[in-house]
């Protein structure tokens, strides 16, 4: 696909006297100039993060009502159900929670939503557990924003409830200012338009570790004090799967649960490790996407998830690697029907030129991978992508929905534009779920397809390679990819870095394995190992010996030997690139 090339570009007197002034190289300083680091001061701030600058958990709206409310029933005795999400970001709010407050002596049982039976929200099968359990504390983590029902009939038998969630509030008439919350006894979410809480973006992990940070910090217990030592490990794994902006927050409890994470204590954790091939490796925020998550979101994707929530809290090694196996057994599986959903998606979409949007439907489709295979569709094609599956219920058939989106589109308001059509929606700007009746899916497509004929611009429907600092080869070297890993955790809002040369030689470019592209880049009398995965249809494509080159320099170890690598990002015949000045400075 074509990709428009977008250099940042800043004051050159600024950068040297930046880079001067903080003792960085100037391409390292434009990185941080990119990313609103503008003085040395914010420099320790932004790669230093510490916990110290966590903000104050008091300060979302509610907390103090729901800590109030747990301590009573810790003098009580009172029994509690923590209901969760099936997803990795809602396992590890359960696991995390519940750890707390049984650390804290509290009876405390939770429950995990089936994605297939149940669907997304407070279940109904969640308030007969409460009550079967005698539950009379409900807390929600990662859910329960939307589940006004659900909240509803809890209290009619007598079961508070505390909702802990990060999802958009349901919107009045369309607009923001506009909430209408669950009645339950406290709603604590960063995203309420009466919230002063500073950071907006936590996961729902996040909030559940507010709370725990919250109460525990209220009841004079220090967080280590729980009965769970990996409160950090399950915050990063939940936050850097839910693909959260990794900044402010997030980019603490990221970066100290990763370091916990590696030197983990938690035998569930280190058997999830070993399945997924990660013994005696460093695990980044990268990695950790590619293996971990993906294991532990498949038992929710193909049924029952509550299994993930006793890996994270049991201390029996023996269960712990039973069931990381019957994890990975459905990772296998997951990875087979996603598949098989994608290719007839593809087909569907075949040869003829598609809408801005992509909304397509089977009764043949697993709702479990929908979301995964719409999400590789916006990727691919650049644009919304919308998949539903067809399923048969008592109340007629019902269209099951994933949705995904590109950083132009806005893809919650364009829902909530569409409301009137829908049964319930959920979810945030670049990801939601849907359900609405079947014969309600024509009347759907049109209305979204007018809503990005009207927001999207063809512009916004080519994807942008942007580059983070054009350098010379001469400056690619060990110190900057060290200055280059200071910037970890990488992840959303916070990407691994993209430089540029223009009018590099290429020398000896050959295919290699599974249609990699294999050369040397050449500058003067400067020359590096470059490789691009998955790039090798370009050799065919273009034979200019002279190009534009975007890479990530990475360190390649073979025998004992380190040497830098450039790894491609995209390559084109030399032509120059639009530019952007990056800030006033």
């Amino acid at each position: 696909m074509h990709r428009r090339w977008l250099v940042n570009r800043t004051n050159k007197e600024f950068l040297e006297y930046f880079s001067r002034k903080a003792s960085i190289s100037p391409a390292f300083a434009q990185i941080l100039v990119n990313r609103g680091i503008k003085d040395p001061e914010s420099i320790k701030t932004f790669l230093s993060p510490s916990p110290e600058s966590l903000h104050d958990p008091f300060l979302m709206p509610d907390m103090k009502i729901a800590v109030e409310r747990i301590k009573v029933a810790l003098d009580r005795n009172e029994s509690i159900l923590v209901h969760g999400d099936y997803d990795a970001d809602g396992v590890t709010s359960t696991a995390l929670l519940v750890s707390v407050l049984r650390g804290l002596g509290l009876k405390t049982y939770y429950h995990i939503p089936n994605r297939l039976t149940d669907g997304y929200g407070v279940s109904q099968k969640g308030i007969q557990k409460a009550k079967d359990c005698g539950a009379s504390l409900l807390i929600t983590v990662d859910c329960g924003i939307s589940s006004e029902k659900e909240v509803l009939e809890a209290r009619s038998h007598g079961i508070d409830v505390i909702i802990t969630d990060h999802h958009e509030p349901p919107l009045v008439n369309g607009t923001l200012l506009n909430q209408k919350l669950p009645q339950a006894i406290a709603v604590i979410n960063p995203r309420r338009n009466d919230s002063n809480y500073p950071f907006k973006y936590l996961a729902g992990v996040g909030v559940a570790y507010k709370l725990a940070q919250a109460l525990l910090q209220d009841t004079g217990c220090r967080i280590q004090d729980a009965e769970s030592e990996n409160l950090l490990d399950l915050v990063a794994i939940g936050t850097i799967a839910d693909s959260v902006p990794l900044t402010g927050e997030n980019r603490i409890l990221a970066a100290y649960g990763l370091k916990k994470l590696n030197n983990t204590c938690s035998v569930g954790i280190q058997a999830l490790k070993e399945v997924a091939g990660l013994n005696n490796r460093e695990v980044k925020s990268v990695l950790l996407s590619y293996t971990v998550v993906p294991r532990i979101n498949a038992a929710g994707r193909l049924g029952d998830a509550s299994e993930v929530v006793e890996l994270f809290l049991t201390h029996d090694e023996a269960r712990a690697k039973g069931i990381a196996g019957f994890l990975e057994e459905q990772n296998i599986k997951r990875q087979r029907i996603e598949g098989v959903v994608y290719n007839s998606a593809l087909e569907m979409i075949g040869s003829n030129n598609i809408d801005k949007a992509i909304i397509l439907y089977s009764p043949e489709w697993h709702e479990g991978v929908i979301g995964i295979v719409a999400s590789r569709l916006a990727e691919e094609f650049y644009r919304p992508a919308f998949l539903f599956s067809i399923i048969p219920t008592n109340i007629g058939t019902i269209a099951k929905g994933s949705a995904r989106s590109i950083p132009a589109f806005d893809l919650y308001k364009c829902i909530a534009e569409c409301a009137g059509l829908l049964l319930s929606f959920g979810g945030h700007t670049y990801a939601a779920g849907i359900k609405l009746r079947e014969e309600n899916l024509v009347a759907f497509k049109s209305q979204v397809d007018r809503i990005v004929e009207r927001d999207l611009t063809n512009d916004a429907l080519t994807p942008m390679l942007e580059i983070d600092a054009c350098v010379d080869l001469s400056e690619v070297n060990f110190n900057l990819v060290k200055e280059l890993n200071l910037l970890e955790p990488f992840g959303n809002s916070n990407e691994e870095p993209v430089m540029g040369i223009k009018g590099i030689e290429v020398i000896e470019p050959r295919v290699v394995g599974n249609n990699h592209l294999k050369m040397r880049l050449r500058q003067k009398n400067i020359s590096m190992d470059t490789i691009g995965f998955n790039m090798g249809d370009l050799l065919e494509q273009d034979d200019s010996r002279f190009v534009d080159a975007a890479f990530i320099p990475i360190i390649n170890e073979w025998n004992g030997n380190k040497t830098i690598q450039l790894s491609l990002s995209g390559l084109r015949p030399s032509k120059g690139a639009e530019s952007r000045n990056v800030g006033d400075v």
